[in-house]
């Protein structure tokens, strides 16, 4: 079952199948901030909803980058 848009789920699970696709090396951080800001830049520009729910969205966003680790 999938999470519904913008929840800290869904993000979890965008973040961990975008990094399922690329080989992790020494770079994983780095990885994860690329991942995030493509995240972002689509909730910021491509997202057409209330300021107020892309707030939300980011919010999660943030909130899972920060507990997101490369393994």
């Amino acid at each position: 079952m999938s999470a519904l848009f913008g929840t800290a789920e869904y993000f979890e699970q965008k973040i961990e199948n975008k990094l399922s696709m690329q080989p992790l090396n020494n770079n994983g951080n780095e990885l994860i901030s690329t991942i995030v800001a493509q995240l972002e830049y689509e909730i910021r520009y491509d997202f057409i909803c209330h300021e107020r729910i892309k707030k939300e969205c980011l919010e999660n966003l943030y909130k899972v980058s920060r507990k997101v680790t490369p393994i």
